[in-house]
């Protein structure tokens, strides 16, 4: 009767050990899983983050191209502007040595229409003489 007892106590004890052990198993399995969980979430954020780099770079590439297209705008339209001015610098100089060529060619006729008027006067001064010795 004393071995059934004992025998009795030690499968107790098996049966108890046997459901720690279980409920180890139980919590490595827990734990595991979730293990298990956090690697797939980890590889979601290193694969995202890894898209996002990637559309970093495009974005950078964009923004170089922009940059270096805007620095080629500016200097073709600061050139042309340039052009622009010595173009207008040009221009009012020939219109102030054409002014002034005008303003020389008035007073030339000027000159020319007063000599032309006093030839006239004198030549009527004469038909008038001429007239009134007849």
């Amino acid at each position: 009767m004393l071995l059934v007892t004992e025998a009795q106590a030690q499968t107790a004890e098996a049966i108890k050990a046997a459901g720690q052990a279980a409920d180890s198993l139980m919590q490595y399995q827990a734990v595991g899983a979730f293990c298990v969980l956090l690697a797939i979430a980890l590889g979601v954020v290193f694969w995202r983050n890894m898209k996002l780099q990637d559309q970093n770079a495009e974005l950078k590439v964009q923004i170089a191209t922009i940059a270096a297209n805007s620095t080629s705008a500016i200097a073709s339209y600061a050139s042309a502007l340039d052009r622009m001015q010595a173009a207008q610098a040009t221009a009012a100089e020939t219109m102030r040595e054409q002014g002034a060529e005008t303003a020389k060619e008035i007073s030339e006729l000027r000159h020319s229409t007063n000599n032309h008027k006093a030839a006239v006067n004198a030549v009527m001064e004469l038909l008038a003489k001429r007239q009134g010795a007849a």
